[in-house]
């Protein structure tokens, strides 16, 4: 895959909003590639169902959610593109609605509509979707439909980290069909990072293909990387993968998601889990 050049963030006031928007444009800047920020906001009337607004809801009390829901919305989204614009300057991003060739650019997007949905679809038109690691450590609906319904990588970063860097990456490997799409979608990355190891836990370790063969196939693409394995027989194998990527002190981990069964996953958890709850560096994560 070339340099992601059109990153897709959706944005709420769910906390750390200076950070998240400072980690966008990082990532924006460290591509130099255009930024297009998701507001997403929804009028009450989505949420009740048409029978209940038809038969039994006073339309003056519609009319008061709608008007106060409006209100809210338009005073958020002011203050968050306040916030936003003025770290485009500070970080001297262009912010502009047409792509600019010349450097990193940003747009702000108002948008109504139910948020998840808008990344599945907007996504499936960007080369990258940013998506901050939920605060309940659980993935959310916004999460799953990128990862799920975009057809495109994910890059799940910490809440507050303000600076995106991919000098070394770790690619967690098991031989699925998931991890070799997250390979392959990385490859720009992988190409201009100063190191690349491939980790693998014991349990995985017997699939095929192996780790001497994607490292053979990374080196068909100019990346040298090593290989290494890690024990996950006393822990989980997203215990076992974030030990290891603070060993090797990595910047950036590329992994497949949800690799196995989601019925699997929902009940044992899994490393796409993990990760979501977890990680302390970048995840670049495709399915």
């Amino acid at each position: 895959m070339s340099v992601p050049k059109s990153l897709l963030m959706p944005l709420s006031s769910s906390g750390q909003e200076r950070e998240r928007m400072l980690s966008a444009l990082s990532v924006t800047a460290h591509f130099s590639a255009r930024l297009e920020v998701l507001h997403a906001t929804l009028n009450p009337r989505q949420f009740i169902p048409d029978e209940v607004v038809a038969r039994r809801m006073p339309q003056n009390l519609l009319h008061e959610l709608e008007t106060l829901a409006k209100k809210y919305s338009v005073t958020e989204a002011s203050e968050l593109k306040k916030l936003f614009l003025s770290l485009c300057g500070e970080y001297r991003i262009q912010h502009s609605e047409r792509f600019s060739q010349d450097g990193p650019s940003a747009y702000w997007q108002e948008i109504n509509g139910l948020r998840s949905e808008l990344v599945g679809e907007r996504g499936k038109v960007s080369d990258l979707i940013i998506v901050p690691q939920p605060k309940s450590g659980n993935p959310t609906s916004t999460f799953e439909a990128a990862i799920m319904h975009s057809g495109k990588p994910v890059l799940l970063v910490p809440r507050t980290l303000t600076t995106f860097s991919a000098d070394r990456v770790l690619i967690a490997w098991n031989g699925s069909t998931e991890s070799a799409r997250a390979v392959t979608s990385a490859l720009s990355v992988l190409k201009q990072a100063k190191e690349v190891v491939v980790g693998c836990s014991n349990r995985s370790a017997f699939r095929e293909p192996g780790i001497d063969k994607l490292v053979h196939y990374l080196a068909h693409h100019g990346v040298t990387a090593v290989g290494k394995r890690f024990d996950s027989r006393r822990c989980s194998a997203g215990e076992g993968l974030l030990r290891l990527s603070e060993s090797v002190g990595c910047d950036l981990i590329v992994m497949g998601a949800f690799t196995h069964r989601r019925v699997h996953e929902q009940i044992f958890g899994g490393v796409t889990r993990h990760m979501v709850g977890y990680a302390k560096v970048p995840v670049w994560m495709m399915h």
